[in-house]
């Protein structure tokens, strides 16, 4: 006993409240048991189900693979036993002068008859040939162009073994038909004629002799299924993933198709005396939710073994401890500033005491938060007098129309001391200056006021480059640029990225032409181009890019990408701004915009 009391003493239980220990002791004496012997049980039959059912898997699987080993050997011994077969060899070979010798010579050698019916695991045997005296009859075949095409024709007359593949044909009910046939050519020594062996196993046969409640699934080499015991799998590829370049390979898996758990073994076998290999799947769909089912009763059984118990304990800790959790109830609506205590605590003892002494404090905390209430009123209204006072001074600075007159009187002087190029280039400074902040913030303009404003820049721009720079603005004929609506300060950028940048290493004759025209589609393009040294192929390749990925992160400067990005989110897709260049030859911007007219 007292070493009991020691060792709840180290784990800080008497710290618990009494609720809490009442609960603690549930979970070390009945949770922790419980659930540490109930995952073992979970896990270990969970693990022994998963090894039962793909033990039993692997064990089909292989009885699968040895019946189908055996109907393949059958198949390649008949198939030796025909090509080999004088009779057949002489039918081939034979040039008949009617279709009566050649009926006649068919019903005499009954071999192929004789095969047939004696060997249930075929569904048909065909012998094709390019024999022009042959007709089709019982189990000759003419080769036609039909046949020709196919690949398996194709692959048997240009190889001597025989190998296994898919065939696709009519059943005897009309409909499509996929079957596992060994085809092989037939040898025809001194005749000009040539001939092909296909030998198609009966799908009923391999049904009835696997004769499985479970999913069996086959297909040759890399193809598609030659064989499944669910018919809406023919003509799919394989339904798992299996290592093509392993000629042994086997696996056990559990995989999903088509919303369904299956268990799955697989396994590889190398057809007989050919390069062919089978590879053969036997699944399960019980197997997964039978496991399942068991796991998910035992479950639940662990959690009414846990559960029924921690009822009963919390039903006799409520009534045990419910005059606490009301005291611990009123404390946690003080902490909340919650101080309409109205609760009705009976009893007298150390709890009312505590109740008690609970209500004085919660009344002093109403006090000194009236006060601090109080204190917060006075530190606000000083804010409101700064920010008031901050308003004030900003109302006072400098605004735009003093501005405009302070230019304004500077020209005057520049005029009246006779210096009309200084007068001329403030006039024009004064004009782009208006035109910025007046269009700042707004969201449309005149194609007029816009070409005026690229005007006003370039003469700017002129006055400082002289002759190195030269510019012309075209406008198409019969375009109004009052009747068309654009963005404010688009087409500025694009010409100061031409001056700047495209005339940057050119010393005299450097162009910048503006052409602007309706093309018949309903847009308006307005193309700006220089004479510049144009982009390296690495430089043009990196902003075409860049303007081809929408969604990007707007930089900080007004930039092609900011204005590209700019049309195309207002405008749509189809509009937007494209960029061409040749190095050494200068660069074309070509913006795509809506015709908007204004009239």
């Amino acid at each position: 006993m007292k070493v009991l009391r020691a060792i709840f003493r180290k784990l800080g239980w008497h710290n618990k409240s009494l609720r809490g220990q009442m609960y603690r002791l549930y979970i070390v004496a009945l949770i922790i048991p419980l659930l540490t012997v109930g995952t073992l049980l979970v896990y270990e039959t969970d693990k022994m189900l998963d090894e039962y059912y793909m033990e039993m898997l692997k064990s089909e699987n292989s009885r699968v693979k040895n019946i189908l080993w055996q109907i393949t050997i059958r198949a390649y011994n008949i198939s030796n036993e025909i090509c080999y077969d004088s009779a057949q060899k002489k039918i081939l070979s034979t040039h008949y002068g009617s279709y009566a010798d050649y009926y006649n010579e068919v019903n005499n050698t009954s071999t192929l008859d004789n095969i047939v019916y004696n060997n249930d695991q075929i569904s048909e045997i065909c012998i094709y040939t390019d024999n022009p005296t042959i007709a089709n009859y019982k189990q000759y075949k003419v080769v036609t162009q039909d046949i020709e095409i196919q690949e398996w024709y194709q692959r048997a007359m240009n190889q001597t073994n025989a190998f296994w593949t898919k065939i696709e044909g009519d059943n005897v009910y009309g409909s499509k038909a996929t079957n596992m046939a060994l085809v092989r050519r037939i040898t025809l020594p001194n005749s000009e004629f040539d001939a092909v062996l296909v030998i198609k196993l009966g799908d009923s046969y391999i049904r009835s002799t696997i004769d499985s409640d479970l999913d069996d699934v086959m297909a040759i080499d890399e193809g598609t299924i030659v064989y499944s015991s669910r018919s809406e799998w023919y003509r799919q590829q394989m339904p798992i993933d299996i290592n093509y370049t392993d000629r042994y390979y086997s696996d056990t898996d559990v995989i999903e198709i088509e919303d369904t758990k299956y268990y799955v073994a697989t396994s590889t076998t190398n057809l007989y005396m050919t390069s062919n290999r089978l590879y053969i799947c036997t699944m399960n769909d019980d197997c997964y939710y039978e496991i399942k089912r068991i796991i998910t009763v035992l479950i639940i059984t662990l959690c009414c073994a846990i559960f029924i118990p921690g009822v009963i304990l919390f039903v006799y800790a409520n009534r045990f401890t419910g005059r606490v959790y009301l005291l611990r109830k009123e404390m946690h609506r003080a902490s909340r500033h919650e101080y309409d205590m109205t609760a009705k605590f009976s009893g007298n003892d150390e709890l009312t005491e505590a109740y008690e002494d609970l209500k004085v404090m919660v009344s002093e905390i109403k006090e000194k938060e009236a006060e601090i209430y109080q204190a917060e009123l006075n530190e606000k209204e000083l804010l409101n007098n700064q920010q008031l006072m901050e308003y004030k001074m900003l109302a006072s600075q400098i605004n735009p129309h003093y501005l405009y007159n302070t230019l304004e009187t500077i020209r005057m002087k520049a005029l009246t001391m006779g210096n009309k190029e200084v007068a001329d280039s403030i006039k024009t400074l004064g004009k782009t200056l208006q035109y910025v902040l007046k269009n700042t913030g707004t969201s449309s303009t005149t194609l007029k006021k816009e070409i005026e404003h690229v005007e006003n820049y370039l003469t700017i721009q002129k006055m400082r480059f002289g002759d190195r720079l030269n510019y012309s603005i075209n406008i198409a004929d019969g375009l109004n640029p009052e009747e068309y609506e654009v963005f404010p300060l688009l087409l500025q950028p694009i010409v100061e990225n031409a001056v700047v940048h495209g005339l940057e290493d050119i010393n005299s004759a450097g162009n910048i032409d503006i052409d602007i025209r309706e093309c018949d589609d309903e847009k308006l393009q307005i193309v700006v181009g220089d004479n510049g040294k144009g982009m390296l192929p690495e430089e043009y390749e990196k902003i075409c890019k860049k303007l081809s990925t929408p969604g990007l992160k707007l930089e900080a400067s007004i930039g092609v990408y900011n204005i590209s990005e700019r049309i195309r989110l207002h405008y749509g897709e189809e509009y937007g701004l494209a960029i061409e260049s040749e190095y050494g030859k200068g660069t074309r911007v070509i913006i795509t915009l809506p015709v908007i007219n204004l009239g």
